[in-house]
C-alpha cells in the first residue's frame, strides 16, 4: 500500500499521494484528464518551495557569518572563528531548516518524475488498446463476413452477399 505523506513549509501543506498515479484500462481516460491539473499543482508548489529554500539559505548564510565575524573579531583564527560559527547554536537550527526546506523541494522534484514516468505509461497503454481495439475489429469484420485475408477482393464478395445485387432498371424508351 502506497504511503501519503504530507509536506510542510511556508504556510503551506503539500499531500502527496502516490494513489493518484494509479490506473488501469477502465480509468486511463479518466487518469489521463486529471494528470495535467495534479503536474501543474505540483510544479506549483516545487517553484514555493524552492523560493522557501532560498530564502533559509540565505537566512543560514547571514547567521553563520555573522557569528564567523564575532568569533573573528574576539581574536579567534580563521579555523576557530569557523568551528564557532559552525557549533552555535542558532546556526545549527538555520542549517537543520535549509536540509528540511531541501528534502521538500527534492521529494516533489521526484514525484514529478514519477508524474512523467506515468505520463509515458498511460500513453504507453493507451497506444496498445488502441492496437488490440483494432486487430479485434479486424478479426471481427474478418469472420463475420468470410473475407479472405490475403486479398481485397474477399471484402468485394462479403459486401455481394449481404447487399446482394443490386437490380437492374429495365431499358427505358424516353
Amino acid at each position: 500500500m502506497a504511503k501519503i505523506e504530507k509536506l510542510e513549509f511556508a504556510g503551506q501543506t503539500v499531500v502527496i499521494d502516490p494513489e493518484n498515479l494509479k490506473f488501469d484500462e477502465m480509468t486511463l481516460t479518466r487518469y489521463i484528464q486529471k494528470e495535467s491539473g495534479f503536474y501543474d499543482n505540483f510544479g506549483a508548489y516545487l517553484a514555493l518551495a524552492e523560493k522557501h529554500l532560498q530564502q533559509k539559505e540565505t537566512i543560514f548564510e547571514k547567521v553563520y557569518y555573522e557569528r564567523f565575524v564575532e568569533a573573528k573579531e574576539s581574536g579567534g583564527s580563521d579555523k576557530l572563528a569557523e568551528a564557532k560559527a559552525k557549533s552555535d547554536p542558532t546556526v545549527v537550527a538555520f542549517r537543520e531548516e535549509v536540509t528540511d526546506a531541501k528534502y521538500v523541494v527534492n521529494r516533489l522534484k521526484q514525484h514529478l518524475r514519477a508524474w512523467d514516468k506515468n505520463h509515458d505509461n498511460a500513453q504507453s497503454l493507451g497506444h496498445m488498446i488502441r492496437k488490440e481495439m483494432d486487430k479485434l475489429h479486424s478479426d471481427v469484420m474478418m469472420r463475420t463476413y468470410n473475407i479472405d485475408r490475403s486479398e481485397i477482393l474477399g471484402l468485394d464478395r462479403a459486401v455481394s452477399r449481404t447487399v446482394g445485387e443490386w437490380p437492374k432498371e429495365p431499358d427505358r424508351d424516353d
